[in-house]
């Protein structure tokens, strides 16, 4: 999916800069860096995966806590990366947040693949269950983008009371006819020419999220285009749960948990509607 994502932003890059004048300000992206507030107690695990490689995890924890939350990241992302959501969850709530790094992100070792994410979480569930969690409190699952299909893998986990969806996708094939059909422009679609691995398309979130009862809070925010609000409403409307909440946040985009804005706000008080606490 990465490379599939580069290719077609490639394109509307490269379309976007046609005519336009660039300047200095144009050229940098500086990517701030962020620390967890002095609140949060923190520990750094490596999880055994094999013999010769070990997933980077992180324990992050408050006296008195009401819940556990357990974090997947983006495909763009890590665990680094969802510290401004961290800071701002530790603001609203007392709580523990458990959340790794897949096999090659961050400091984990290994190569990623589908099938490997979903192996570590299941490793990492399993983890944090038998040595870390707290299991007199409730315990809930985020799985932002990518996460989603991380998330909706393993939250039939006994450990697990409801989920969260934050700005996923129906498919990985419903995704591709989007970003070329709907943000490539019409100009260069006749010239684009993919070859996916079959594998690929087992990213779908379609069947996944019919395979479970437990609650699910879906939340996506209006103005992402690289990942339609439309895909998240698909996956609320054909979820078999009883208790199930479609969420859409305004001028929010796809990135919206993982800046220090006030979007992260806005998600953090609709998973307080829905945790009920």
């Amino acid at each position: 999916m990465k490379k599939i994502v580069k290719l077609l932003f490639i394109f509307l890059l490269f379309q976007s800069c046609i005519n336009q004048k660039i300047t200095q300000k144009d050229v940098f992206n500086p990517v701030k860096e962020y620390e967890l507030d002095s609140n949060f107690n923190f520990s750094r695990y490596f999880i055994k995966k094999t013999d010769t490689s070990k997933l980077e995890s992180w324990y992050i924890t408050e006296n008195n806590a009401q819940f556990n939350l357990i974090y997947f990241s983006g495909n763009g992302s890590n665990i680094r990366s969802a510290i401004p959501f961290f800071n701002e969850l530790g603001d609203q709530f007392d709580l523990n947040i458990f959340s790794f790094n897949y096999s090659g992100y961050g400091l984990s070792e290994g190569i990623p693949t589908i099938n490997g994410i979903v192996s570590d979480a299941n490793l990492s569930i399993d983890f944090f269950t038998n040595k870390l969690a707290n299991k007199d409190i409730p315990t809930f699952i985020l799985g932002y983008s990518l996460g989603g299909y991380v998330a909706l893998n393993i939250i039939n986990h006994d450990s697990i009371d409801k989920g969260i969806i934050l700005s996923s996708f129906s498919s990985l094939n419903e995704l591709e006819e989007y970003l070329i059909k709907e943000a490539l422009p019409f100009v260069i679609r006749p010239f684009l020419k993919l070859e996916v691995d079959e594998s690929i398309y087992e990213l779908n979130n379609l069947t996944l999220v019919k395979e479970t009862t437990k609650p699910l809070l879906f939340i996506h925010g209006e103005n992402d285009v690289f990942i339609p609000p439309s895909m998240s409403y698909q996956l609320f409307n054909i979820s078999k749960s009883k208790n199930k909440l479609i969420k859409i946040i305004e001028n929010a985009d796809h990135r919206m948990v993982l800046k220090d804005s006030s979007s992260n706000k806005q998600v953090i008080r609709e998973i307080r509607q829905f945790i009920k606490l």
